[in-house]
């Protein structure tokens, strides 16, 4: 029976976790975090290879940004995912957020069994959740009008765009969503929010307050980003690479916030 785990870097999320496991009763060890980060009560170390002696290994989410190093934001430390994958005992079992294709092949090539959890429908519309309300909570932060009457375009109806859509619907903004299959669009229609095309929102693109992207995909380009107005505030809450010229953003003097792994910055 499995009882030992080990979970290794990430961000708030990841210490949640370790507490939750804790009081089911399994031994928990945690690598990768600062001394300042809230780990009371959740045994630590900062020997790797103890670390990786656990019948369960918890990778984070995403598991690595650029396929080089382990994704750990509360750390001073610096882990290739070469090394962590070398370490790990073939005997082990590995869970990870968005596991790439070349961390796969790694894990694979080792004989060590692996799950991505972020495959699974209903945990990443509930990472959808916090995702939606940390976008909002920065577009009040940031913009000096009230969302509330503001015109907002969601560029994405995925499980993010959707709840995001209704969150920003349900404060009183008038919201807009972009989508390119003709089946979300009149879903789109059909859940109270405004449809585009994405030929209709580049024509309509300099009429938002602010626009969030979803899409981990270039569809802000040059030719788009120009249109906005300068006083529109961007959130991109795509994965790497993002959504977002961001050289020619910058060199236009748009506001763009990537908002990356929101919900490990929020959850308690």
């Amino acid at each position: 029976m499995f009882r030992n785990i080990s979970v290794i870097g990430g961000d708030l999320r990841q210490i949640t976790l370790a507490r939750m496991l804790i009081e089911d009763g399994y031994n928990v060890l945690i690598y990768g975090f600062t001394n300042d980060i809230k780990t009371e009560g959740i045994p630590t170390t900062d020997n790797l290879k103890e670390a990786l002696d656990a019948d369960i290994i918890i990778l984070p989410v995403p598991v690595s940004f650029d396929n080089k190093t382990i994704n750990m934001t509360f750390s001073e430390t610096v882990l290739s995912t070469d090394e962590l994958i070398n370490e790990i005992n073939p005997l082990s079992i590995v869970f990870g957020g968005r596991i790439s294709e070349y961390i796969a092949s790694r894990l694979s090539a080792r004989g060590i069994k692996y799950k991505d959890y972020m495959v699974r429908d209903e945990l990443a519309i509930r990472n959808a959740v916090p995702t939606a309300e940390g976008a909002i909570k920065i577009a009040i932060e940031e913009t000096p009008i009230t969302l509330h009457n503001s015109k907002c375009l969601v560029l994405g109806y995925g499980k993010v765009g959707k709840i995001l859509a209704r969150c920003l619907d349900g404060i009183g903004a008038h919201t807009y969503v972009e989508a390119r299959k003709y089946a979300d669009l009149a879903l789109i229609e059909g859940h109270g929010f405004h449809p585009l095309t994405m030929n209709e929102t580049t024509a309509h693109i300099d009429e938002f307050d602010v626009i969030f992207n979803t899409i981990p995909a270039l569809v802000l380009t040059e030719n788009v980003l120009k249109k906005i107005k300068p006083d529109t505030l961007i959130i991109d809450l795509a994965s790497r690479p993002g959504g977002v010229d961001f050289d020619t953003a910058r060199n236009l003097g748009l506001r763009v916030i990537w908002a990356l792994s929101l919900p490990g910055s929020i959850s308690g």
